[in-house]
This record gives structure tokens, sequence and C-alpha cells, in this order.
């Protein structure tokens, strides 16, 4: 009886392990890749050695261009970041086994970004600059004092950013600089600036002049002339200093020169301003039902133009001046509603141009001419018109007007003006005379008027010793 029993006993006791083992589920694939998964972060330029917990045999990489794997022993491997991004490293045993699987991030090097805040700090003063890198970009953020100070940091940042990475220029300019442009656009026939020998092409020394024989100035004229700097115009010595509107003025006074517009604007540094004078004509146009409509073209002097101030009195301007007239030639006749409709053509001439200069500087633009030729009968009246024998009293010849166009910018940092009372106007203390002031005495203004304070040039005054 013991025998049974004791067997029975020892089948229950062996069976217990089995049912307990059996109960416990076990591990799926899922948990055992968790278990094998880590991240690693590295920054570009630098490596890490990271530990396995068994020998490996192969390792692969997703993206060599991320991340270099250099074994250093059967356990360890050194991962060295090459480029910012993300990729996967995976080591194996030699049954094939996956001992260890990382998701390795490289993030940009602090290095650089580092050096060129320091760089920016040193070279604009006053600023609070930060550069920050990020995967595809170099972002450059913070206030600055004035654009060439933007520009500057800007490139510092671009000289420490990695291959391929974008300069992100965020920086906002502390103050807004206002910038006024003062144009004179004149145009001038080319036969009297032959005879003057003026050279508008060459107002980088404005070209000579010499004598006048078929021209006479008026005593205004003649003085101005004669105060352009000898460098300017070679024909005599004058003090330096003098402005080549001294010479437009000098023409125009004896009606040589014919001044098209003098605008005055005023834009904040990185706008756009601009003007016209003229007008427009309509250009009717057809559409496929059948109806018309009307386009409106502008014509005239146009002027427009982008300042940029780049610090220390520097400004950088984009103008792109034009002068358009209406034109007969090469006109379009069209029919519309049984008449014909004459649509005039556009003579443009037309400048684009980027320059840097200081505050108070000026450039010209010159050379942009237009020839016009014209055929001019003269005859006898009368008998200039009498069929065959007219002729003989009848002559045609042709007259060719070549006209050239001179553009002069002057640009000025220009700043508000706190007190009005600073400001002054040409007719402030004028006073209308009574009626015997104007008919008797002739005068213009009465006596009581007190006229604008008169500023002398230059200093003046004794020196006492």
């Amino acid at each position: 009886m013991r025998n049974p029993i004791l067997a029975a006993v020892a089948a229950v006791l062996l069976m217990a392990p089995a049912a307990t083992m059996a109960a416990r589920p076990a591990a799926t694939p899922t948990q055992a890749v968790a278990a094998t998964q880590a991240s690693l972060i590295v920054e570009s330029g630098s490596g890490r050695v990271v530990t396995l917990p068994a020998p490996v045999a192969n390792v692969f990489v997703s993206d060599p261009k991320v991340v270099e794997v250099r074994p250093a022993s059967p356990t360890s491997l050194f991962l060295f970041g090459v480029a910012a991004g993300r990729t996967t490293v995976a080591a194996l045993d030699a049954a094939g086994q996956t001992v260890r699987q990382y998701e390795v991030t490289v993030r940009p090097s602090a290095f650089g970004a580092t050096e060129a805040t320091g760089t920016i700090a040193r070279t604009t003063p006053g600023g609070n600059v930060r550069v920050e890198a990020q995967p595809r970009r170099v972002a450059v953020t913070g206030k600055v004092a004035s654009a060439a100070d933007s520009q500057s940091a800007a490139a510092a940042a671009a000289a420490f950013a990695a291959e391929g990475q974008a300069v992100d220029n965020q920086l906002r300019v502390g103050s807004q600089i206002q910038v006024g442009l003062h144009v004179r656009i004149a145009e001038m026939s080319r036969s009297v600036s032959r005879a003057m020998g003026v050279n508008w092409q060459a107002l980088g020394t404005i070209g000579s002049i010499g004598a006048l024989p078929a021209l006479t100035l008026n005593a205004n004229a003649a003085a101005a002339v004669a105060c352009l700097p000898w460098k300017v115009f070679p024909a005599g010595r004058c003090p330096q200093g003098a402005s080549v509107n001294g010479l437009i003025d000098a023409l125009a006074a004896d009606n040589l020169v014919h001044v098209l517009a003098e605008p005055n604007l005023t834009a904040i540094s990185g706008e756009t301003a601009s003007f016209l004078v003229g007008g427009e004509f309509p250009i009717p146009i057809s559409q496929q039902n059948g109806s018309t409509t009307v386009e409106f073209k502008q014509f005239g002097v146009a002027l427009a133009f982008v300042p940029t101030v780049l610090g220390e009195e520097r400004i950088r301007l984009h103008v792109r001046p034009e002068v358009s007239q209406l034109s007969s030639q090469n006109s379009v006749q069209v029919s519309s509603g049984g008449a014909v409709l004459s649509i005039p053509s556009l003579t443009v001439r037309r400048a684009d141009t980027t320059i840097e200069l200081g505050s108070g500087q000026s450039f010209a633009i010159a050379g942009l001419l237009q020839d016009q030729t014209t055929q001019v009968t003269s005859a006898i009246p009368g008998i200039g018109d009498m069929p065959i024998l007219g002729a003989l009293f009848r002559s045609d010849s042709f007259q060719r007007n070549e006209t050239e166009l001179v553009i002069i910018v002057t640009p000025y940092i220009v700043r508000p003006v706190n007190d009005p009372s600073a400001l002054k106007l040409p007719t402030d203390g004028f006073q209308p005379p009574n009626d015997i002031e104007r008919l008797l005495l002739l005068r213009q203004t009465a006596r009581s008027a007190t006229g604008m304070a008169q500023r002398v040039p230059s200093q003046a005054g004794f020196v006492v010793e």
C-alpha cells in the first residue's frame, strides 16, 4: 500500500513545477527588442564609447554620413558624430542575434555657435545677438543698432556654420533710420553741351569746359560757372567744395537746360519710395466675348528708390529713374465700333543702378540720349505752292535734335525735428506792402518785414591775440 501512495505523491510533486512554468507567459519578441534598444545623443564632431552586454561580431549603421562606428573591443564601440541627423546602429553576435540597438541623434556642434556669438559681441558693441545651431540652419536672433551690424553678424555666423547650413538672419534693427533723397532730372541739348565742352558721362571728374564761342551767359550764370572747382571744370581754378548743381542752375538760367523734375522723397531704411509726375493714357483691350476694356498706362517722370543705411553715415542706394513721353512713332491703329483709334507709343529712357556713398554726397547718371530728326519745308508764300515752277522757290531740309538726360541724386540721413520753430519756410516773415509802398516806393515787401536770418556759410570774425 505504501508504494502506490508514495508513487502518487511523487507524481503530484513533479507536475507542480511544470504547471507553474506553463502558467508564466513566454517573453514576446517586442519585449526582447525593447530590452536591447537605447537612445544616444552625440554632438557633431564629438564621439562616445558605449559598452555592450556581450561580444559582437557585426555592426551595422543605417546612415554612415551621420555616424561612424569603430570597434574599441569585442564588448565596446566608439560612435563618432559626423553630421547633424538621426540614424540607427545595430550590434549583432556571431549567431546573428541583436546584442544592442541604438537610436543615435547627432546635434550640430555648439562650438561654432559659441564662437560666432563671441565674435559678434566683439565686432558689434551695443547689440544683443544670439547664434543657435540647428540641424539644417544657423539662426541669428536678437537686436542690433544698424543694418550694417545686422549684415556683419550674419557674415560672422556664416563663417562658423557647418557645410550645407544656411544662415537665417532674424535680427531686428533697433532704430528705424530715415533717408531723404534729393533728385534733379534735367534735359540738355547735345549741341549746347558740345559747344561748351561738357562731358556728362565723366561725372567722376565731371568732364571739362572750354571756351564759349557761341554762348553768352548772364552775370548770375557766368558767376555760377566760374565758381566750379578746377578739378571739375579745368577752364580755371576755383575754391573747392562747389556743387555740380551750380552748372545746372547756370544753364537753366539761360534756358540751356530744361529741369524736368526736382523731387524730394524720404523713406525708412530698407523701404521703397516712389513718385510720378506725368499722366496716364488709355489703351483699349478686346476681350473674348467681344467687349472692350480700358487699361491705363503711366508716362512722365518717375522715380523709385530703396535706401539702406549701412552705418557711419554710409548709404546703399538702389535707384530706378525713368522719363517717358507719348510719341506718334510706332503708334497702333485699332478699329472699335466703326471708328479707328490711334494708340500712341512711348519713348522711354530708364536707368536702374545700385551704389554706395556717404550722406550728402552726390552721383550722376548721364548718357541717356534721345535723337529726333524732322523734315522742314521752306517756301515763298504763294509762289512755292505753284506746280512745276513752285519747286524752284521751295527747299527741304532736315533738322536733328539730340538731347541728353542727366540725373543727379543726393541722399541724406535725416532725423525728425523736435522743435517745430526750427523749421523755416521761405514765406516766414513776409508782409505784403501797402499801396503806397508798392506803387510809389516800388517795394515788394513791407518795411517792417523781418525776413529770414542770414547764416554765414563759414567761420567769420577777428582773431584777437
